[in-house]
């Protein structure tokens, strides 16, 4: 009789662990822990709404920088096409400083914006994190529980408490159902886990894309350098007088035409005696080189933001080189031309290259090489300039920098799509 007691006292916490089961599941059912995700039920909730209102702020104010960008442009287009006037031209001038701050101002939103991003996704990996730690050892109590019920009963004292066989096997399948429920929950817990490290995978990505769009910051604010130095210097030339400005306007024109008759009359000769020169030396190649120390670039090919672009098209890239840096050969070749401007003049070197390619090196403060003289890559042919005022740097320099044009067949392509 007492066994019979200690028997049935043992089904009792068998069905209570059962019925512990069906309320935790219940409990902690996916649908229902997913369900509270996006309440302000404590201080990280907060925190994140907190964070998603200051993105779509910051949004909001790009929104409006690009809308005044606009205005500039517009501005700067239409300046261009007017009479080219000393005053005009300053008043580009402004108007590019103007659209360049906010640029500027732009990035740097971009940037505080990609960070409160990321902020915002690692409050809710470091949640979610917490609820699949919690979870689990929820399933781990019960499993703990049911295991030591289990060894206190024999399957024949289950067998005895139970009306019927197909009644324990209910109760067993019952039981198997509930832990599929808990195991359920952590696998989904696991999967928004996942998916919460695939975001921050992706705003990794989006970081690195804002490394090269800080890049861009860098050149921007090499550009905004440029424009302000042009304003200076060519208010300095002119003395603020309108045909000294138109003087050095012709004095450009007709330097730039020459330039350009030049390379293209030039490179024909030079071409001849480089190929003799290539069956005479086994020359190979593995693409062109960055021609000075810098890698950022102040002025595009073909930018519109290039101050005397309505002079002359600027078929060059303009590499920020500190006044005095070596220029290398970005390619070996044979050298066309070496014009020494002299202290008020324009000097540059032209070096024609194997398949068609030839290189111009514009605003040589110095010349390390002569004309009709064969050259290797990387080997330093002058030193760079471009200083307002100092030899080589010609009438309408911005500041010290290197101007790195390329022609493909005598005709100007964008640089950057050759250099590495």
């Amino acid at each position: 009789m007492l066994k019979f007691r200690q028997t049935k006292i043992k089904a009792h916490r068998f069905i209570s662990v059962l019925v512990s089961i069906t309320f935790l599941s219940v409990l902690f059912y996916p649908g229902n822990i997913l369900a509270v995700e996006f309440t302000m039920d404590n201080v990280d909730d907060m925190e994140r709404w907190q964070i998603n209102q200051d993105i779509n702020e910051k949004r909001s104010e790009i929104q409006d920088l690009k809308r005044q960008i606009g205005v500039y442009q517009k501005n700067i287009s239409a300046k261009q096409r007017e009479l080219n006037s000393l005053s005009n031209q300053v008043s580009t001038l402004n108007q590019s400083i103007a659209k360049i701050n906010l640029e500027i101002e732009k990035i740097n939103l971009e940037v505080e914006t990609l960070n409160l991003k990321m902020e915002n996704t690692e409050l809710k990996i470091q949640a979610k994190e917490k609820e699949i730690g919690d979870q689990k050892e929820v399933v781990a109590e019960v499993i703990r529980t049911l295991h030591r019920e289990q060894q206190k009963s024999s399957l024949l004292e289950v067998l005895i408490l139970n009306d019927s066989f197909s009644d324990f096997m209910s109760e067993l399948e019952q039981l198997e159902d509930m832990q599929d429920v808990l195991v359920g929950g952590v696998e989904e817990l696991n999967t928004v886990k996942m998916a919460l490290h695939s975001d921050r995978g992706s705003l990794e990505e989006e970081r690195i894309e804002l490394d090269t769009l800080k890049g861009v910051l860098d050149n921007k604010i090499g550009s905004l350098d440029t424009q302000k130095s042009a304003k200076y210097n060519l208010l300095t030339l002119t003395a603020g007088q309108e045909s000294k400005y138109q003087e050095l306007l012709q004095q450009a024109r007709e330097e730039q035409e020459q330039v350009n008759n030049d390379i293209v009359y030039l490179e024909k000769i030079a071409r001849e005696k480089l190929n003799r020169q290539l069956k005479l030396e086994a020359i190979e190649s593995d693409g062109l080189m960055w021609p000075v120390a810098s890698r950022i670039v102040t002025a595009y090919f073909h930018d519109p933001d290039y101050p005397y672009r309505y002079i002359f098209e600027h078929n060059a890239i303009d590499i920020a080189s500190p006044q005095g840096s070596p220029i290398r050969a970005a390619e070996s070749g044979y050298v066309a031309r070496a014009k020494d401007g002299g202290k008020t003049g324009y000097s540059y070197i032209m070096i024609v290259h194997a398949d068609g390619m030839s290189t111009v090196y514009g605003h040589v403060n110095r010349m390390n090489i002569a004309e009709d003289q064969f050259v290797s890559k990387g080997q330093v042919i002058g030193y760079s300039g471009g200083m307002p005022g100092t030899r080589g740097a010609g009438p309408f320099s911005t500041g010290p920098h290197l101007h790195f044009e390329l022609r493909i067949n005598g005709v100007p392509v964008n640089a950057l799509n050759y250099l590495p």
